[in-house]
């Protein structure tokens, strides 16, 4: 454990990049995210994430084979390329929650040294999840998707609750003890450097999604991509 403490905040800077440039490519890949439900509208992974019932994943997917072929070849690789890159994205966001989790852990005492390491190691179940998530939903990827078991569908939705709530709370505790420690003068001045490169990586990242706004509205795109009569 020792190793990963005293080289925690250069692996933490590694990781957020990561976890900045999947998140940049996966937000460009889901501005192609549209179904053809009556209109064409948007969707979101969270849709997907958490569907209304078990019948709402299927639908969603058959809506996205109902688009007209150029929309719809768009749609589907951009979904897929999203569920692969997130597998990319997971060992940079869990690893970071973890980095952050053993940070706090260093200075904390018996009882909260216990918490925060068990956060941190609570962080690979969530990955685990996350991981069997996306292989579900490519899995159903197809044409003529079916709908999952009572039992099944609610196995994914138990998963991915848990995913959020693992990583949430450990982001969450982890960055509020973080804070506390910097406002209280319990770190270095040294490490203030780290806290900087973080900042710096965030204000590009932010930069670059400004910059590569799309163009074209939604209405364009519903003009074109609707199927004459």
């Amino acid at each position: 454990m020792e190793p990963i403490i005293s080289n925690a905040w250069s692996w933490l800077c590694i990781s957020m990049a990561l976890v900045l440039l999947t998140s940049f490519i996966m937000f460009r890949q889901a501005r192609e995210f549209y179904i053809l439900d009556i209109v064409v509208r948007k969707f979101s992974i969270l849709d997907l994430q958490f569907p209304a019932s078990r019948k709402e994943i299927p639908h969603l997917i058959r809506c996205m084979y109902a688009l007209p072929a150029p929309q719809q070849q768009r749609t589907l690789s951009a979904l897929r390329g999203q569920l692969w890159v997130d597998f990319l994205f997971m060992p940079a966001a869990y690893g970071s929650i973890f980095l952050m989790c053993i940070q706090v852990a260093a200075k904390m005492n018996f009882a909260g040294e216990i918490f925060f390491e068990c956060l941190a190691w609570l962080q690979l179940i969530a990955w685990f999840f996350d991981a069997m998530e996306n292989t579900y939903l490519l899995r159903k990827i197809h044409p003529d998707p079916v709908c999952s078991s009572v039992e099944v569908h609610r196995a994914y939705q138990q998963m991915v609750f848990a995913k959020w709530i693992l990583a949430s709370t450990g982001l969450v505790c982890a960055l509020s003890a973080l804070l506390f420690f910097w406002v209280s003068g319990k770190y270095e001045t040294g490490s203030l450097h780290y806290l900087l490169i973080l900042v710096g990586e965030v204000v590009v990242f932010v930069a670059l999604q400004l910059l590569t706004r799309p163009r074209r509205t939604t209405d364009t795109i519903v003009q074109t991509a609707t199927p004459a009569a």
